[in-house]
C-alpha cells in the first residue's frame, strides 16, 4: 500500500532543518512498513539517548543544530551516566564526554529528563486508546498491555523523529484489528503458590516471549490481578526473549475482560498449555553460570525498581550487612522519595548501591572482573547481562538475591519454586515445545506480516539451487556489496547480542556466539529483543564494522532504522534486502554479491 502524505507533511519533509530530518525518517519507516498514512501522536518515550558510540550523539546533535524540538510530551529512557551521583560509571575521557553530550542534546530537543526505563512509574501514563510513539521494549509492552494505549515497538531514532514530527506510521498496534490475540497461553495447571510468587512472572514472561515471538498472546488461568510490578516483569522478559509488543491477561489487562474478547470472538489458531516442566526449563535457561559457588554482585531493577519493590528489599535485608554489592537500579523519581524518607542512607549503609538515571547492563558500572558472576531477579537482566557485561548470570527470586548477597554465595530457597519443581519432576515426557507442539515464534505477526523462526523449505531450496542470480526486494538501498555469507541459525537481538564496537556476536546463548558479522553478507531469519538494535547497527556503520549487506526474511521495524539514519547522516550505508529464508541455504559458505537492484549472486 502506497504511503500518502498531506501537503503539510510533504512540505516539512522537503526542508533542510532538523524537523525535516525527523519527518523524512518517519516517512521512510512508514514506507518500509507499508503504512498508508501518518497519524498524530499524544506523547513519546525516547530510548535513543543511551550511549552506544559516537554515532548516536552525532545524530542527536544534528537534530539540535537544525533547530528541532519535540512537538509532544517526550520522556527519556536511561542514559549512559548516573547524573545523580549515586553510582560510579566507568566511562572515561572521550566516551564519557560523548555520553554527556548525547544526554544534553536530548534535553535541548525538549525532552523531559526522566531518565527511566519505567516512565509509567514516573507519571507518564497515556490514556487508554491513545496513539503514542514509545521506545524501550519493556515500556512499549507495558504501555500497550497494561495501560491500553497504542504504540508499536519504536526503535531508537524513530522515537525521537516521531516526537519531533508529532506523527507516527499508521500500522501494526495502532490499529484495533491488529491488537487481537492469536495465541492462548494457558497457565491454569500451574500451582497457585507459584503463580502468586514474585519469581513466577519473569520466568513466565521469558517462556511467553520464546513461544509466541512477535505474535500477540492472551494468558489464561490467572486468578486475580498480580500487581503492576509483576506485569512489568512479565512484559520486560517477554520483550527480551521474543519481540513481544502487546500481551493480554484474561480478567486482568484492559483489553481482555475474558479470553473470548481478547481473541475477538474467533477460535485461537494455537493454544500453548504451559506445564511445570516448561516453566522449570525456562527458569533454568535464565542462568548461564549454573556451576557457580560464589557470586560477585547482585543487580536488581530492570525495569527500574518501584517504591514497593524497595520496601520489599528493605524487609528482606532486615538490617543485615551485605557481603557482596547489591546494585538497585531506579529512576530519579523514586530516588527522591528514598532521600526524603531517609531510606537511601539506610540502604547504602547495608551495602546497597543505588543506581539512578541508568542501569548496570546498559553502561559500565560493574567491576571489570574475569569470570565474574551476577545474580538477579530480573528476566531482562538475565537475558542481556552476559553479552553486555561479560558476567555469568544466576537467576533467583528477590529473597534469593538478598540471601546470596548476605552470604556471598548462591542461595536458592524460594518455596514457590520448590513446589513447582516437585510438580515438574512428576510430569512425564513433556514435548520440547511445551505440550503445544509449537515451533518457537512460529506465529504470524501483524507488525511484520510474516512468520518467525522455523527451518528452510527443501522444495524452495531445490527450486533455486541452480539459479545464477537470485532476485530480492530492496528494503533500504545502498552501494553494491560483496562478502562472505553468514547465515544465522537463530534470531538475535543486536543490542545485547552484537558488540557495537567490533561486530562480534556477544550473546552467549546464541549458537553462533563469537562469530563476527563485520563485512559479511548477513542472512537474518528473524530478530528479537531490544529497541536499541537500530542504535547498534548505526554505530557499526559509523565505525566500519557493519555487515557488507543484510538479507532479511521480513522487514524489521527496528533494525533497519539504523540504515535509514546512517543514510540521512550521509554515511556509506550497506544495502538491506528481503528474501524468503527458505532460499538462504544456497548461499551458505559462499561469497555473495548484492547489487543495486537487490540481486544476489554467488561469487567464485
Amino acid at each position: 500500500m502506497a504511503l500518502t502524505l498531506t501537503a503539510e507533511e510533504q512540505t516539512v519533509a522537503g526542508g533542510r532543518d532538523g524537523t525535516a530530518i525527523a519527518m523524512r525518517i518517519v516517512t521512510e519507516a512508514a514506507r518500509l512498513l507499508g503504512a498508508p498514512r501518518l497519524i498524530p501522536i499524544a506523547s513519546a518515550h525516547i530510548d535513543g539517548a543511551l550511549y552506544h558510540g559516537d554515532s548516536g550523539t552525532l545524530f542527536a546533535e544534528r537534530l539540535v543544530e537544525g533547530g528541532a524540538r519535540a512537538a509532544v510530551r517526550s520522556t527519556l529512557n536511561v542514559g549512559g551516566l548516573d547524573l545523580m551521583g549515586c553510582s560510579k560509571v566507568r566511562l572515561e575521557g572521550h566516551e564519557r564526554a560523548m555520553a554527556r553530550r548525547m544526554m544534553d542534546a536530548y534535553r535541548t530537543l525538549g525532552c523531559e529528563p526522566s531518565w527511566t526505563c519505567a516512565p509509567y512509574q514516573a507519571g507518564h501514563r497515556p490514556a487508554f486508546g491513545t496513539d503514542v510513539a514509545w521506545g524501550e521494549s519493556n515500556a512499549v509492552v507495558f504501555c500497550n498491555s497494561v495501560l491500553g494505549a497504542r504504540t508499536n515497538r519504536y526503535g531508537d531514532f524513530l522515537d525521537i523523529a516521531c516526537a519531533i514530527a508529532g506523527r507516527a506510521p499508521d500500522y501494526g498496534l495502532h490499529r484495533p484489528e491488529n491488537r487481537l490475540a492469536e495465541v492462548v497461553f494457558d497457565v491454569s495447571t500451574l500451582p497457585r503458590a507459584f503463580l502468586g510468587s514474585e519469581i513466577a512472572w519473569p520466568v513466565l514472561g521469558s517462556l511467553f516471549g520464546r513461544e509466541v515471538g512477535t505474535a500477540i498472546g492472551v494468558v489464561a488461568g490467572v486468578e486475580g490481578h498480580p500487581g503492576e510490578d509483576a506485569l512489568k516483569a512479565f512484559g520486560a522478559a517477554a520483550a527480551s526473549s521474543g519481540a513481544v509488543g502487546l500481551f493480554h491477561i484474561a480478567g486482568v489487562t484492559p483489553e481482555a475482560p475474558d479470553v473470548a474478547t481478547a481473541l475477538g470472538g474467533l477460535p485461537p489458531p494455537a493454544v500453548i498449555r504451559v506445564t511445570p516442566d516448561m516453566v522449570a526449563a525456562a527458569r533454568a535457561g535464565l542462568s548461564t553460570a549454573t556451576a557457580a559457588d560464589r557470586i560477585d554482585a547482585v543487580a536488581i531493577g530492570s525495569p527500574h525498581l518501584s517504591l514497593a519493590e524497595f520496601t520489599a528489599l528493605e524487609r528482606l535485608i532486615a538490617g543485615r550487612r551485605l557481603k557482596v554489592p547489591l546494585y538497585a537500579c531506579t529512576g530519579r523519581h523514586a530516588l527522591a522519595h528514598l532521600e526524603n524518607d531517609g531510606r537511601r542512607k539506610t540502604l547504602e549503609a547495608a551495602g546497597v548501591t543505588i543506581v539512578a538515571d541508568t542501569c548496570v547492563v546498559v553502561t559500565p558500572i560493574l567491576p571489570d572482573l574475569a569470570g565474574a558472576v551476577l545474580m538477579t531477579n530480573s528476566g531482562k537482566f538475565a537475558h542481556y547481562a552476559p553479552g553486555n557485561t561479560g558476567y555469568g548470570v544466576l537467576y533467583g527470586s528477590l529473597a534469593d538475591c538478598v540471601e546470596s548477597a548476605v552470604t556471598g554465595r548462591p542461595v536458592f530457597s524460594d518455596l514457590a519454586a520448590g513446589e513447582l519443581g516437585d510438580v515438574a519432576t512428576s510430569t512425564p515426557n513433556p514435548s520440547p515445545q511445551g505440550g503445544g507442539g509449537l515451533e518457537r515464534g512460529s506465529f504470524p505477526s501483524p507488525l511484520r506480516g510474516g512468520v518467525r523462526g522455523g527451518g528452510t523449505s527443501a522444495a524452495i531450496k531445490n527450486d533455486v539451487a541452480d539459479e545464477a542470480e537470485t532476485p530480492s526486494e530492496i528494503l533500504v538501498s545502498g552501494a553494491p556489496a560483496t562478502g562472505e555469507s553468514l547465515i544465522l541459525t537463530a534470531p538475535i537481538s543486536f543490542w545485547g547480542g552484537v558488540d557495537a564496537k567490533t561486530g562480534r556476536i556477544a550473546d552467549v546463548r546464541h549458537p553462533q556466539h563469537g562469530e563476527s558479522i563485520a563485512g559479511k553478507v548477513l542472512f537474518l531469519p528473524g530478530t528479537i529483543g531490544s529497541s536499541s538494535a537500530s542504535a547498534v547497527l548505526l554505530e557499526l556503520v559509523h565505525n566500519g564494522h557493519a555487515p557488507a549487506a543484510l538479507v532479511l526474511h521480513e522487514p524489521d521495524a527496528i533494525l533497519l532504522l539504523g540504515l535509514i539514519v546512517a543514510r540521512e547522516m550521509g554515511w556509506k550505508t550497506p544495502p538491506a534486502v528481503k528474501l524468503d529464508r527458505g532460499r538462504f541455504e544456497r548461499f551458505r559458505g559462499k561469497r555473495v554479491t548484492v547489487d543495486v537492484q537487490g540481486t544476489l549472486t554467488v561469487s567464485d
